[in-house]
């Protein structure tokens, strides 16, 4: 099969060339220009990927991330990860310098991105303290991401709940010890959450008001951030509660079942991280294609809402959305099985952009009018995710570019 040989055209005279996507001692980045005039001042950049476990994917996003950083102003990174656990990550790393990037990298986000790929990010993240510029660590998720990283939370609310109300600290803080070693131990984190629904709903429900109430004079005592995160950390255990209670399966309506409580959340804490925690700042987003899309409802007739759509709504001129994609190799699954991954089928979006030849490359769908050529990116197009998963997209609907990488292996994780 020989394929739509206009597409081919199109897409072999307008794509970006990126000449490498490992992390170079010294890099001036000049391959990376292109993204200046396509970005502009915008101050929300979602950096995707079709599957987790790619060591391409990793080393292409740390590249970015730090070009983001030096040369475009963006200064935060927000992970698919807790928002507290990030948080206090960050924090942690500023009153205790001599941590290292391993621990803040375990402390902050979720075990499928603990590798050899990702640890340079952090060790980033760690050079930057005490430069003009520092690149800050956040999470917004809204389930735990990591227990080492959660482990201090329950002294974090009983901290900030002691200044306003003694007799309620330790009741606080020995509650959400017990509710973070149910779900841990428990090994059935929703079993924990419908046993226990209406205990977890009063205590993070009462919790969340008990912060918004007091957030003023508790900013006054310990500084705007803290009381506003764990305003939003307990409102985050509700959704995570809510989430794993009613689940993703086929009996919850789309809009209404694990999927979409998860997303909306995620989206409300990234909203939070915009517009309240690091506001004006230029933020850069690490997380799933699946959730940045923007109208993944649009997929499939029983596809959920996902976090996109609501950033799309709130941000859109202040957004630019990248999907990554492979075409063949190796990857990873969340549980670190390899599986493999055969070329794009003829006509896909990933078989469009390999026979263009160049093995790492962008094209961007935002600034793009409709014609011959591009029709693959304004038509319902296969593409697939975790490289294997293929269903149908309208492409530029759903990311403003994407960035191809030919040939991918599975990441080398790390063993603590």
């Amino acid at each position: 099969q020989n394929g739509n040989s206009a597409w081919v055209s199109w897409a072999s005279a307008n794509h970006h060339r990126i000449a490498t996507v490992q992390q170079l001692e010294v890099d001036t980045f000049a391959d990376l220009q292109f993204f200046k005039p396509l970005l502009g001042d915008r101050r929300i950049v979602q950096l995707g990927e079709s599957g987790h476990g790619v060591a391409e994917f990793n080393h292409a996003k740390v590249r970015l991330i730090k070009f983001l950083h030096q040369q475009m102003g963006f200064d935060v990174i927000a992970f698919e990860s807790g928002l507290y656990e990030c948080y206090a990550a960050n924090e942690q790393m500023t009153r205790s310098p001599e941590m290292s990037a391993t621990t803040l990298m375990r402390n902050c986000i979720f075990g499928v991105w603990h590798t050899d790929e990702v640890l340079p990010l952090f060790e980033y993240i760690k050079s930057t303290r005490g430069t003009a510029r520092p690149l800050t660590l956040a999470g917004f998720d809204t389930q735990m991401s990591t227990r080492l990283g959660v482990a201090s939370r329950p002294a974090f609310f009983a901290e900030l709940v002691r200044a306003i109300d003694p007799a309620r600290a330790s009741t606080v803080e020995a509650t959400d010890r017990q509710h973070i070693d149910g779900i841990y131990t428990s090994g059935n984190a929703a079993n924990y959450a419908t046993t226990n629904q209406a205990r977890l709903t009063e205590f993070y429900g009462s919790l969340e008001l008990f912060f918004e109430q007091h957030r003023d004079v508790l900013s006054e005592r310990f500084g705007r951030a803290a009381p506003i995160v764990a305003e939003k950390a307990a409102y985050s255990m509700l959704r995570y509660m809510e989430q794993t209670r009613i689940g993703s399966g086929p009996s919850a309506n789309r809009e209404e079942g694990g999927v979409a409580i998860r997303d909306f959340g995620m989206a409300n804490n990234l909203t939070f991280l915009a517009n309240d925690l690091y506001q004006g700042r230029k933020i850069m987003v690490w997380a799933h294609n699946f959730h940045i899309r923007h109208d993944h409802m649009a997929t499939a007739a029983d596809a959920p809402p996902t976090m996109g759509k609501w950033v799309r709504e709130r941000f859109r001129d202040q957004l630019y959305t990248i999907g990554f994609y492979m075409n063949r190799g190796t990857a990873a699954q969340n549980n670190r099985a390899v599986y493999s991954i055969s070329p794009g089928p003829v006509d896909s979006m990933e078989w469009v952009m390999n026979s263009t030849g160049a093995p790492v490359l962008f094209i961007d769908f935002l600034f793009q009018q409709r014609h011959e050529g591009n029709s693959w990116m304004f038509n319902s197009t296969l593409q697939r995710e975790w490289g294997v998963n293929a269903f149908r997209i309208v492409p530029r609907n759903q990311y403003d570019g994407v960035l191809f990488i030919e040939s991918v292996k599975a990441p080398s994780y790390l063993v603590f």
